[in-house]
């Protein structure tokens, strides 16, 4: 689920500052997550199972000052 590949991406892929992309188990607020091009809200958020060929995609909408 994406959960766990939220878990897996915390561990074997940011090397700095995860907070910047992870607020407890989940994504910080402002990080559009997209699941086969539709918003993970509408299929379950952490709780979906992954399938074969999905495409999940991170967008941030964060930006500096």
């Amino acid at each position: 689920d994406i959960r766990n590949l939220l878990k897996w991406i915390k561990h074997n892929l940011l090397k700095e500052r995860p907070e910047l992309f992870m607020q407890g188990e989940s994504v910080r607020p402002g990080i559009l997550v997209l699941i086969n091009d539709a918003d993970w809200e509408l299929m379950g958020e952490l709780d979906y199972k992954l399938q074969d060929q999905d495409n999940v995609l991170f967008i941030s909408t964060l930006h500096g000052g």
